[in-house]
């Protein structure tokens, strides 16, 4: 994050790796004004409460975006792939003139986007994604399309996402759909495709010494999990894994 500039701002987005999320909204409140919207681009699950709880409620906006990217140098990324829209919206849900504004002025910088009516549905949609390739693409050192076309990694994403939904239930979440096979019908033959000769930004950060998401994502289900009393033997062994590779580094 660089330096907050000393004149309130429209917008903020907070795009942050997700244990940043705390230290950094707080910077940000220096550039709050009475009619700042912060908006929450990030990956994994819990990011929208803890900005609201920093910059109230009224500030918040959550926004869900799929699309690979590769830092190229510090302020440079190039965008490698894109495999939906971006969606924004308000944290209770119902479309807004701000949201519809936000989405548009999105759109016409160049990146597919539109509001949404539950953006909390829509960021599960996405946690649900990065819990199913994200830490295997690490783990294994593959594109999302080597993961893809792996029978018994396809088996082992099964078990993961059924996890993801069972905690999700139990937390009262509606991802509006019936089962995780409706769900994996829906990444393999939409979602996945378009993202296929990419490497997830969990591998790029082992690769480069740094500390991954994995408590944000898998480790978000297991802590649902314990929290309800459900069991996650699948992804709890993925984030110890996970884990291990932040340690050891790539093969």
């Amino acid at each position: 994050m660089t330096s907050p500039p000393d004149e309130y701002q429209d917008i903020v987005f907070l795009t942050v790796k997700a244990f940043d999320t705390a230290t950094a909204a707080r910077e940000a409140l220096s550039m709050v004004g009475p009619d700042t919207t912060i908006v929450s681009m990030q990956n994994g699950l819990g990011n929208v409460e803890i900005l609201a709880g920093i910059a109230g409620k009224g500030k918040t906006v959550g926004a869900m975006a799929i699309f690979g990217v590769v830092v190229l140098a510090p302020g440079s990324v190039q965008v490698t792939s894109i495999a939906s829209e971006t969606l924004v919206g308000e944290i209770d849900g119902g479309l807004t003139p701000r949201v519809e504004a936000l989405a548009w002025m999105i759109d016409r910088a160049g990146i597919p986007t539109r509001a949404s009516d539950n953006i909390m549905r829509e960021i599960w949609h996405k946690a649900l994604f990065n819990i199913a390739l994200n830490p295997l693409s690490s783990i294994f050192q593959s594109t999302y399309g080597q993961i893809a076309d792996n029978p018994h990694i396809r088996r082992l994403i099964k078990e993961m996402i059924t996890e993801a939904f069972c905690v999700a239930k139990a937390a009262g979440m509606d991802l509006g759909m019936d089962s995780p096979d409706e769900y994996l019908e829906i990444l393999w033959n939409q979602k996945l495709p378009p993202t296929r000769d990419h490497r997830s930004s969990m591998l790029q950060d082992i690769i480069r010494g740094k500390r991954t998401e994995i408590d944000y994502i898998n480790g978000k289900v297991v802590e649902l999990g314990a929290r309800y009393g459900i069991e996650t033997p699948y992804n709890s062994a993925v984030v110890m894994m996970v884990k291990a590779k932040e340690v050891l580094g790539p093969a």
